[in-house]
């Protein structure tokens, strides 16, 4: 198993944002009600997970990515 960088945090976060946008997508003609706290908790989950890796950055890096 690979070890887990900031950047591959971020690879994955950035992977299931387009996950999450093609699935809103499909909600949005779908007839059945839209799972508003299931994506609540994956939107989430998403923000931690991006903040993580942020603060995981060295802090020059950090201020060049600004």
């Amino acid at each position: 198993m690979s070890e887990e960088t900031p950047q591959t945090c971020v690879h994955a976060v950035v992977c299931d944002l387009g996950a999450l946008s093609e699935i809103l997508d499909a909600l949005i003609t779908a007839s059945e009600p839209v799972p508003l706290e299931w994506l609540h908790k994956w939107v989430k989950r998403l923000h931690t997970e991006l903040d993580m890796a942020w603060l995981a950055l060295p802090d020059g890096r950090r201020e060049r990515a600004k």
